[in-house]
């Protein structure tokens, strides 16, 4: 069964993306992280709350995707998601 060269382009491009939307994911963590012990906890809800969207990317370009390339994403998708929680509840503990 033959796949239109513009449909199997976007299922590239969005493998591509949902990549760099996971490093993003993590580094906006990371800084909402470093916010927090700098006090800076509104900012840090906030970076949180960009993460959140990044996040639903994600979710978004990986519904898209077949099978074959959603799977290896999963575990890492998990871990951004746990990370994410933790820090919420990191944060909003603090604040």
């Amino acid at each position: 069964m033959s796949h239109p060269a513009g449909a199997l382009l976007r299922h590239r491009k969005d493998v591509e993306f949902v990549e760099a939307d996971v490093e993003i994911g993590f580094s906006l963590v990371d800084m909402a992280e470093s916010e927090s012990s700098a006090g800076n906890r509104l900012l840090a809800a906030r970076v949180l709350q960009d993460a959140d969207g990044v996040f639903q990317d994600i979710e978004r370009r990986l519904e898209r995707a077949g099978p074959r390339e959603r799977g290896p994403f999963v575990p890492l998708v998990e871990e951004l998601r746990r990370v994410m929680d933790r820090a919420k509840v990191e944060i909003l503990r603090e604040g």
